[in-house]
């Protein structure tokens, strides 16, 4: 499958999956108070550190791994099964812990349901890795879409019969329970498979720093969340994640697709002798050409458009929405770190980058959470800026940097942002509170038509792309 096919199915299986989760949670939202949201969102906080741990790079071990045998995909199945089972123990003995710090005894239930993840996940990790290896992803996109589409409706139906936060920790199940089962129900050779330990020192020696950096970047994200429930209460920590789940989603359904598709592309790349700086290039494009504007037309529109999708209930989300959006906004104008060293093989600088941000981003976070919500939303636009700079510093030397090609993919993707947000911003002028549903399709559908014009008037390169591949499609059609 080529790697513009790949990008196809996984952008469709991230859309799908994420549009899913989107209207999963409008309804919640309208199901559940924020005080019960709270407690499910620190419980997986809790759980989400664990996690980072679980697989402990043997994914990327394996999509790596030039000659790839047996023994090896059974070592890095027996890794996995040890230390996930290990912390899932550990995430079910700490529940009561957390529970009393908040004093919230739900959160001890949620955490419970959750550590049943870490016994079922490790059993289809290596097919769903060697499926990515293969760039399978039509498999990958049925798989994903299937597991979603499970867990949102076990999670809907389970919140309005009224089983509370215990409804979405039940969809969770659902979903982590399918994501395991059906790789290896495509690749059965590699189901229920004996562990092996053989090659166990190779996969720890390289999935160490890795699983380590991971580790502290969950940290990271997961660490303000609790600091912020330490000063505030779970209310405002599920204000602030409603805040952040828009922007969030949307560029991971462009982070996550690229970087599945490019990762295991890139190092066959690099195993060649040949550079990724062209493909860097056209990945920046790419990110900043679809985030910065949909991102500046919602800033435009904040509070009108979390109360009309969220309800009343979510308005100090609307509220520091617009500095949520522009440190998302920060992080998409470079890769992501492990986008580029982990191909190179360069995994102790991304260990590097992600302690010097997390020591950053927790420090302001501990003294902002004392000023209030917003000081707290603000100091993420602080932290997003730091991260860009240390990311820049460690992956410059790898990307064959050229300022003056980057220069011009920023100012154009700008010039682009500027044109989409005119709708939103003759809105945001009338000062208006509240927005209709036609209101906002309007604002949409016009800031859509806006942006096709402002990629083809500024010739932007992902406009120059998208135009090739319908030259190509055309021909190869005629051809036929």
């Amino acid at each position: 499958m080529t790697i513009r096919k790949s990008i196809a199915w996984t952008f469709s299986e991230q859309t799908f999956q994420y549009g899913l989760q989107f209207a999963a949670s409008v309804i919640i939202a309208r199901l559940l108070t924020p005080d019960e949201m709270g407690i499910f969102v620190l419980a997986m906080s809790a759980a989400a550190v664990l996690t980072s741990l679980r697989t402990f790079g043997v994914g990327n071990y394996l999509l790596r791994e030039a000659d790839l045998n047996s023994d090896k995909i059974r070592s890095a199945f027996g890794v996995m099964l040890v230390i996930s089972w290990t912390l899932g123990l550990m995430l079910f003995l700490g529940r009561h812990w957390i529970a009393a710090l908040y004093e919230r005894p739900g959160i001890a239930e949620v955490m419970t349901l959750l550590s049943i993840n870490f016994i079922i996940a490790p059993f289809g990790a290596p097919a769903a890795a060697l499926l990515t290896r293969e760039m399978r992803f039509q498999a990958l996109h049925n798989m994903g879409l299937a597991a979603s589409i499970g867990g949102a409706l076990v999670s809907v139906s389970l919140a309005y019969a009224g089983f509370s936060y215990m409804a979405l920790a039940w969809g969770m199940l659902l979903s982590s329970t399918l994501s395991a089962v059906l790789p290896m129900l495509v690749l059965p050779r590699h189901a229920l498979m004996l562990p092996s330990f053989v090659y166990w020192r190779d996969i720890t020696k390289f999935g160490g720093l890795l699983s380590l950096a991971t580790l502290i970047g969950t940290m990271n994200a997961q660490g303000t969340k609790f600091i912020l429930g330490g000063f505030t209460g779970p209310a405002l920590v599920a204000q602030f994640t409603r805040a952040t789940q828009v922007p969030a989603l949307y560029r991971q359904g462009i982070f996550g697709p690229v970087g599945r598709v490019l990762t295991p592309a890139w190092m066959k790349r690099i195993r060649d002798g040949q550079s990724i700086g062209p493909g860097v290039e056209k990945l920046v494009a790419l990110n900043t050409v679809l985030v910065w504007p949909v991102f500046l037309a919602l800033s435009l529109i904040a509070v009108p458009f979390i109360t009309l999708v969220f309800g009343q209930n979510w308005r100090p989300a609307g509220e520091i929405f617009a500095w949520i959006l522009l440190a998302q906004g920060l992080v998409a104008t470079l890769p992501q770190p492990e986008q580029i060293l982990v191909p190179h093989g360069k995994v102790g600088r991304v260990l590097g980058v992600r302690s010097l941000t997390a020591a950053f981003s927790l420090s302001t976070a501990a003294y902002s959470a004392s000023l209030g919500l917003e000081a707290f939303a603000i100091s993420r636009v602080l932290a997003a800026g730091f991260f860009i700079v240390v990311t820049f510093l460690a992956i410059k030397g790898s990307i064959d940097f050229r300022p003056l090609r980057f220069g011009a993919i920023y100012l154009r993707s700008a010039l682009v942002a500027a044109i989409v947000s005119v709708p939103a911003a003759v809105y945001h002028f009338r000062d208006q509170d509240t927005m209709s549903l036609l209101e906002l399709l309007i604002v949409i559908g016009s800031s859509a038509l806006l942006w096709v014009v402002g990629a083809a008037a500024t010739r932007h390169l992902v406009w120059l792309e998208g135009m090739a591949v319908w030259r190509r499609f055309w021909g190869e059609k005629r051809l036929s």
